[in-house]
């Protein structure tokens, strides 16, 4: 009888469904406009409607002479707008000469574009807001913009100059006003839920680059302290005011509203440069450059690092959520730009 009943049960579990196993990430390219070799995109960012933005460059090349560059051409910058089903350019009014569109801001109606770093060693001092038709060059606080952001707790830059070294300056009406974050030498990146809700991340020290980080709660920056390590804030993205997640080069940093906690990359993985956090919550992150073979982006999901498919051959440096989605740049081979999306 206990026999039979036993048989009975295994038959009944065996006619029960499978439970639902979660689909493996994975990223497949998106065919991308004409581009003058040899291009590269460096940003993707969500545009707040379903879409990206990309920006890069085409058209640059170095005739190498040893360890030397003495013939090159920087080449002209690159934006394109991913809008459903194609993508589409817009004028990039104002800009002289040649060079990269590095960064690439978007947020709460606004979306700005900085210039960044040429083969001469000189940085771009571009910079320019879309008026929705085009992009219009703003006057820059500083000589050098090193970060922009862009979302529901303002306009802001990163800048750098000889004289006056690192500064933060937000944008108030058609002015940039300096900003004080107590604890922060260097800002990163900085990025809000809402007006009073936005968090700033980096380092202090410029000897020691002990990581830093500091929460604006609408009223004043206040300095929350990560564990000290010799190892800066590259990036934060608050999801919600006790779920802020960040990265510096060699780990993974989640604030659960009164603690940070550091997460150890995946085994052998190079330095982290990007991060993102999906629709569920889940942060994602891609690798710098590295010497071959190069790290596929990863996923943390569960307490544990999932490896993201991509083509053979292709290496993903930015990533961007969008609804229901993730999109990556970087680049296919030695010379071709690559743009993919998944989930």
């Amino acid at each position: 009888m206990k026999r039979a009943i036993a048989a009975g049960i295994a038959v009944a579990i065996a006619s029960l469904p499978a439970p639902a196993v979660a689909a493996a990430p994975e990223l497949r390219p998106v065919s991308l406009p004409f581009l003058w070799p040899t291009a590269r995109l460096h940003d993707v960012t969500a545009d707040g409607a379903g879409g990206v933005w990309v920006g890069g460059v085409q058209g640059k090349y170095c005739l190498h002479w040893g360890d030397l560059c003495p013939v090159y051409n920087d080449g002209n910058p690159v934006v394109r707008r991913w809008a459903g089903s194609s993508w589409k350019e817009y004028p990039i009014n104002g800009w002289t000469g040649q060079g990269e569109i590095a960064q690439v801001a978007s947020g709460a109606g606004e979306t700005w574009i900085a210039g960044g770093l040429g083969a001469s060693g000189r940085w771009s001092t571009y910079v320019a807001r879309f008026d929705g038709s085009a992009f219009q060059k703003v006057a820059v606080p500083a000589k050098y913009v090193t970060m922009l952001a862009t979302g529901p707790a303002g306009t802001f830059a990163g800048t750098w100059d000889l004289e006056s070294g690192n500064g933060l300056f937000k944008r108030t009406g058609d002015t940039w006003t300096a900003v004080d974050v107590p604890g922060l030498d260097y800002v990163a990146d900085l990025q809000g839920l809402n007006s009073s809700d936005a968090w700033a991340v980096g380092y202090k020290d410029g000897v020691q680059q002990v990581p830093a980080a500091a929460h604006f709660d609408g009223a004043v920056w206040k300095n929350v302290p990560p564990p000290a390590v010799n190892d800066w804030f590259r990036k934060v993205v608050p999801v919600a005011a006790n779920d802020v997640w960040g990265i510096t080069a060699k780990r993974l940093a989640h604030w659960n509203g009164t603690a940070w906690t550091y997460i150890a990359p995946p085994a052998g993985y190079p330095d982290l440069g990007d991060l993102t956090v999906d629709a569920s919550g889940t942060p994602w992150v891609a690798p710098e450059a590295s010497a071959p073979p190069e790290k596929p982006p990863y996923r943390y999901s569960g307490g544990q690092w999932e490896p993201v498919t991509i083509p053979a051959g292709t290496a993903v440096y930015d990533l961007a959520a969008v609804p229901g989605g993730i999109w990556g740049v970087g680049r296919q081979g030695e010379d071709d730009p690559a743009a993919l999306n998944g989930s």
